[in-house]
């Protein structure tokens, strides 16, 4: 379905970040490589992890064990096939800026006090 060089995965076993073709079966997704094929996994069981470069990572919590080494990556956009079936990708409440404001006010709050 996705283009080889598209889609990534770093699997809990290893650390290294391989090229996969992604198979959609109903619910569920198979990834393939020379010679290997995953189990079936579900499109619910992912969760968004944020962007790494210019790729979309996906990580695998699957309810009974987190996965937190496991990633699936889209580099550039995510094909359009698989976009309505992925988690959306939601922005983090807080970002860089908003922390430094916050670490800001912190410190006027303990200056303020000190005097």
């Amino acid at each position: 379905m996705s283009d080889l060089q598209q889609v990534w995965l770093v699997d809990s076993g290893s650390a290294l970040k391989r090229r996969v073709r992604i198979e959609v079966i109903g619910k569920t997704f198979a990834l393939y490589e020379q010679q290997w094929r995953s189990e079936a996994y579900f499109f619910g069981d992912l969760v968004y992890r944020g962007k790494e470069g210019d790729s979309h990572v996906f990580g695998l919590e699957d309810g009974i064990k987190d996965r937190p080494k496991w990633k699936l990556g889209f580099k550039g956009e995510i094909p359009a096939e698989l976009a309505a079936i992925l988690p959306r990708a939601k922005p983090p409440l807080l970002s860089n800026i908003g922390m430094l404001i916050i670490a800001f006010l912190c410190l006027l709050i303990v200056y303020l006090a000190a005097s």
